[in-house]
């Protein structure tokens, strides 16, 4: 999926994931996932999922799971969602 999207968006992308890459060194998904949302054009952002509306917890879509797996393969750099700020469907 993310290699699939507009090679433009896809360049400024990893332009910001290298830029925090270079300081940032834990894990969390959503400090990457905040930076490039932050600092990107509004066209980019709509391949991010958003906050559940009443938890304001998060889901990783089809999208963001492709880009943790390329920056895993790329970069070495394993990110992941913690648990206490994953979103849970309830029944």
């Amino acid at each position: 999926m993310f290699e699939c999207i507009d090679e433009k968006h896809r360049e400024s992308i990893v332009d910001l994931l290298e830029e925090i890459i270079e300081f940032y060194k834990e894990d969390n998904w959503l400090t990457i996932k905040k930076y490039i949302l932050r600092y990107s054009h509004p066209d980019i952002r709509k391949y991010f999922s958003t906050r559940h509306h009443k938890t304001k917890k998060h889901t990783l879509n089809c999208f963001e799971e492709s880009f943790i797996y390329f920056c895993l393969n790329n970069y070495n750099l394993t990110l992941r969602l913690h648990k206490e700020d994953r979103h849970y469907e309830t029944e």
